[in-house]
C-alpha cells in the first residue's frame, strides 16, 4: 500500500514574514491558526482561548514557549506543519485513517501543565509524535516507499520498503534538549548550579532507548528487516564523539557504568528486569540496523550514524 495524500502546497502556514514586534506576531499566528488544518488540529479551537493566554503569559522557569509558535517566529512554521500536511492530511481533510490516540497526542497541551518539569515531560511525547512523521517524511525523501504508521492503527511507529524493496519496521526513540540531564539528574535540569552530567552517561541513556525500541520490534512476530532509529538533539556534545569512536560495540552491547548518575537510573532498571543485561545484548544484536539522526535545521532531519548489524 502507498499513502497517497494532496498537500496544498498554498497553505498560509507557508508564510515567512514574520512581524517584528512580539504582539503583532501573536495575533499574526492565531489568525494562521483559524485558517490552517494542522493548527487547527495541534491548537483546537476548543483550546485556543487558553493557549492564547499561555503564550501572552510570562515564561515559566525554564522559558517554555509553544512549539508552532516558535517556530513561527523563526521564520519556519511551514517546516514544522509539512509532516502533518503530508499524513495527516488530505488536503484540508484529516485521514480517516488516523487514531483517536494520535489526534490526542497531536494537540499541543502540554502547555497547560501547573509545572515546568511536568510541561517538560510531555512536551517531549508531543514531540515524539511528530519526530515520528518527520521521520517518514525524510524517508521518502530517501526514495522509501511509507505503507504503514502507528498514526494509523499500524504495528510499528513506521513501516515501508526501500528503493530495492526491502520491507521495514522502525521504531522512533525521540531524545529530547536535556532529556538525559533530566532523567538521570533532575536537581541539576530545575538549578544548573546543582550539577552536571559525566561524559558516559549519554551514552548508557541511548543504549537504553535503543533497547527500548528494540524490544518493540521485538514484540510483533515479523519477518521485515528491524531498525532502531534514535533522534538526539544533543548530538554535537554529548555523542558526536562516543558514536564516532566506537565507545560501545553494538554487536555486544554493554553500558558503560563509568558516570555515578547513571547508576540510580539503571537500579531501577534492574530492578524492573534483572536479565536487562543479557536482554539488550540479545535484541539489540537482533536488530538490522541502528540509525542516529538529529535535526539538521528546526525540523530537517539529516542521519549521522548508519549502524549496520544482522542480515
Amino acid at each position: 500500500m502507498r499513502i497517497e495524500t494532496t498537500h496544498d502546497q498554498s497553505c498560509c502556514c507557508s508564510v515567512r514574514a514574520v512581524p517584528r514586534q512580539i504582539g503583532e506576531q501573536v495575533t499574526a499566528f492565531y489568525n494562521l491558526r483559524s485558517a490552517c488544518p494542522v493548527l487547527r488540529l495541534t491548537i483546537p479551537d476548543e483550546l485556543s482561548e487558553k493557549h492564547l493566554n499561555f503564550t501572552n503569559a510570562e515564561p515559566d522557569s525554564a522559558y517554555h514557549c509553544s512549539v508552532p509558535f516558535l517556530a513561527y517566529r523563526r521564520g519556519c512554521l511551514s517546516e514544522f506543519t509539512n509532516s502533518l500536511h503530508r499524513f495527516a492530511f488530505d488536503g484540508t481533510e484529516l485521514r480517516e485513517e488516523i487514531t483517536a490516540q494520535y489526534v490526542s497526542d497531536l494537540r499541543e497541551t502540554w502547555v497547560f501543565e501547573d509545572d515546568a518539569i511536568s510541561r517538560f515531560r510531555n512536551a517531549r511525547n508531543y514531540l515524539s509524535r511528530h519526530a515520528e512523521l518527520d521521520v517518514a517524511r525524510w524517508l521518502e525523501s530517501q526514495h522509501w516507499q511509507i505503507s504503514s504508521l502507528e498514526m494509523y492503527g499500524g504495528q510499528f511507529d513506521i513501516e515501508g520498503s526501500s528503493s530495492d524493496h526491502v520491507a521495514t519496521a522502525f521504531e522512533v526513540k525521540f531524545l529530547a534538549q536535556r532529556e538525559v540531564l533530566f532523567e538521570l539528574n533532575c536537581a541539576s535540569f530545575m538549578s544548573p548550579t546543582a550539577g552536571s552530567l559525566g561524559m558516559y552517561s549519554p551514552m548508557d541513556y541511548l543504549l537504553f532507548r535503543l533497547y527500548e525500541a528494540a524490544c518493540q520490534l521485538q514484540k510483533q512476530n515479523t519477518h521485515k528487516n528491524r531498525i532502531a532509529i534514535a533522534i538526539v538533539s544533543d548530538y554535537d556534545v554529548s555523542y558526536k564523539i562516543p558514536l564516532s569512536e566506537g565507545w560501545i560495540d553494538w554487536k555486544n552491547p554493554s553500558f558503560l557504568k563509568r558516570d555515578p548518575e547513571i547508576h540510580a537510573f539503571l537500579s531501577k532498571q534492574y530492578e524492573q528486569n534483572p536479565n536487562l543485561d543479557a536482554d539488550i545484548k540479545t535484541l539489540i544484536s537482533g536488530l538490522s540496523e541502528i540509525w542516529i539522526l538529529r535535526y539538521e535545521s528546526s525540523f530537517e532531519l539529516q542521519r549521522e550514524h548508519r549502524i549496520q548489524l544482522s542480515q
